[in-house]
């Protein structure tokens, strides 16, 4: 049989707490398909690039930062649509800049 890796061994434990726990950090978050994500391309033209997994991670990173923004300012806008903006809400708006 082939040698246990992390990854096999952390897909081990994430499918026993699964069974324990129908809500639980891994589901949530989804880890096993986020750790699933980063698929480096320099192997595949001959020369693995060892840097490129980190590049990609960075900018998968700047990528989910930017869908928070985004979602903050969507929330944001959605306050001053109203016709009239409660003062309490002005504080919300500015806290989610």
């Amino acid at each position: 049989a082939a040698a246990a890796t992390p990854t096999s061994k952390r897909r081990r434990v994430v499918q026993r707490r699964r069974m324990d726990d129908p809500l639980n950090y891994q589901d949530y978050l989804q880890i096993e398909k986020l750790l699933d994500c980063q698929a480096p391309k320099s192997a595949e033209a001959g020369k693995e690039a060892h840097d490129e997994h980190l590049f990609i991670i960075i900018h998968q990173v700047y990528e989910l930062w930017f869908k928070q923004i985004l979602h903050e300012l969507d929330s944001i806008r959605d306050i001053f649509k109203a016709e009239f903006v409660e003062e309490k809400l002005i504080g919300l708006a500015v806290a989610r800049l």
